[in-house]
């Protein structure tokens, strides 16, 4: 059964978790950690494995790695000689 007003709170709890968590969780996995890991280094009681792997499957399902564009930072110098690091596109497949 479902009560008045209990979508808008998961939506808010939803949102509060992903605020105070999410991008520490998705930055951990991209740098290899297993979810089991991740639980352990951040070592919050109400952080489980299964939300975290929750949090992990949504974040799996928004990368396209197929049409990923890859980038590097170059250093570069002006007619100053002052540098400056220049963001360049490397390595698209949709060139």
């Amino acid at each position: 059964m479902s009560y008045p007003g209990s979508y808008f709170k998961k939506a808010l709890s939803d949102m509060a978790f992903d605020t105070a968590y999410g991008d520490s969780i998705r930055h951990l996995y991209d740098s290899g950690y297993s979810p089991e890991d991740i639980q352990a280094y951040l070592d919050t009681p109400s952080l489980t494995v299964e939300k975290i792997k929750e949090v992990l499957h949504k974040y799996e399902e928004t990368l396209d790695t197929d049409n990923a564009c890859h980038y590097e930072y170059v250093k570069e110098y002006d007619s100053f000689g002052h540098s400056s690091f220049v963001r360049k596109r490397i390595n698209d497949k949709n060139d």
